[in-house]
C-alpha cells in the first residue's frame, strides 16, 4: 500500500473529526439541530471512508495471495 494513501487517508479521517468536535460543541451550546444534521453527516462520511478502508485492505490481500 502506498504511504501517500495511507497519509491521506488519516488527513481526512483527522479533518472530519475535527469537525465534528466543533459541531458537537456548538450543537452542545445552541441546542440547534441543523448541527446535528451535520454531525450525522460527518459520522456517514467517516464510516464510509473505514468501509472503503476495509475493502482496498481486502481487494490488497487478496492480490498479494
Amino acid at each position: 500500500m502506498k504511504k501517500t494513501y495511507l497519509i491521506e487517508k488519516q488527513l481526512a479521517e483527522s479533518f472530519l473529526y475535527g469537525q465534528l468536535e466543533l459541531y458537537k460543541i456548538e450543537f452542545s451550546n445552541t441546542g440547534n439541530n441543523k448541527y446535528l444534521e451535520v454531525m450525522n453527516d460527518l459520522n456517514r462520511t467517516i464510516n464510509a471512508i473505514k468501509k472503503m478502508d476495509e475493502a482496498i485492505n481486502k481487494l490488497i490481500l487478496e492480490k498479494n495471495k
